[in-house]
């Protein structure tokens, strides 16, 4: 976990970057509320509020030094650095390049389509531009200022508030301070810039998991998902299996599986290697051939073939989703 001390400047400048947040958004319901008419209303609602969007844009960036400075200090590191941070240069830039703004005034064009409540996704679509522009521009720039840092060597990934499954089994991971930020529209995890003496902050996603409500842990990890972790299921192996998923013919049925954690390296594949284990050209290791379900998957073939709770254990111990 966080060092208390590391992890309130943490807090401290979330709450910042927040705030610009909420300012922004409440500007943004302004527009929207004009702007639903016409294409035209639109683009008038978003140059209405344009200058200060940017503005609150420039604000995050501005931000970046101090917190960097702050955070270096707790640490007991030095926080001299060998260049500043130029907010201005942040304005109007998106993540993977282009205009923020230009994005933010073409957004109903991607919601006009036949039996779309067009309004409910434009709606949608603009506030994630604008959150996840603004919370980019405040990674961005802090990984920015942490270059000419000399102390900063890594960063770690911290929570805000009720975060996804995906960044619950990243948070606290230590990554070289050059190392892209992973993330996902809408995301507000910050960095925590770190020094070489970086021991162990990584989050327990089991007391994460375990200090969400059962309606909250359904939302965050899916219903099958959530269900398997409450039985037991490590949060990792039951996040993770959703990347290479291929769909499978098992028990009769087209099913969903996974990729991940099959090879004789991972722990799926282990467990499966009884089961047959085949080399596919190109790859190095060889995987496991029986399809490793996905926990969804598992509990559907339990609600077909009435399995029991034991019964259900031992497929989430089978495809390695309970140790």
């Amino acid at each position: 976990m966080l060092p208390s001390s590391v992890a309130e400047v943490g807090r401290e400048y979330a709450g910042l970057v927040e705030e610009n947040v909420v300012e922004a958004l409440g500007l943004l319901d302004q527009a929207l509320r004009r702007g639903r008419r016409s294409p035209d209303a639109w683009r008038d609602a978003v140059q209405s509020i344009g200058d200060r969007l940017l503005s609150l844009q420039v604000l995050i960036a501005s931000m970046a030094d101090a917190y960097l400075n702050d955070v270096l200090d707790v640490q007991g590191a030095d926080p001299d650095s060998e260049a500043e941070v130029v907010p201005a240069a942040f304005a109007d830039v998106a993540d993977g390049g282009g205009s923020w703004l230009q994005s933010l005034v073409y957004a109903p064009n991607s919601v006009r389509a036949p039996g779309v409540d067009w309004r409910t996704k434009f709606d949608f679509i603009a506030k994630s531009i604008v959150k996840g522009g603004l919370n980019d521009t405040g990674r961005s720039s802090v990984q920015s200022g942490m270059q000419g840092r000399p102390a900063c060597r890594y960063y770690v990934r911290m929570l805000v508030g009720k975060s996804c499954a995906r960044c619950a089994i990243l948070a606290g991971r230590k990554y070289k301070s050059a190392t892209a930020f992973r993330r996902h529209k809408r995301c507000d995890c910050k960095h925590i810039p770190g020094t070489e003496a970086i021991d162990d902050w990584s989050v327990d996603a089991n007391r994460y998991f375990d200090s969400l409500s059962a309606e909250e842990q359904d939302e965050v990890f899916g219903t099958a998902g959530a269900g398997a972790i409450r039985l037991g299921a490590n949060p990792a192996q039951v996040v993770n299996a959703e990347s290479g998923v291929y769909v499978a013919q098992s028990y009769g049925y087209d099913v969903l599986a996974t990729t991940t954690g099959t090879t004789v390296r991972g722990t799926a594949g282990q467990r499966l290697a009884d089961e047959g284990l085949q080399r596919v050209p190109g790859d190095r290791y060889r995987s496991a051939t029986t399809p490793r379900l996905l926990p969804d998957e598992i509990f559907l073939q339990a609600e077909r073939l009435g399995w029991s709770r034991e019964e259900i254990l031992r497929q989430l111990k089978r495809f390695a989703y309970v140790l």
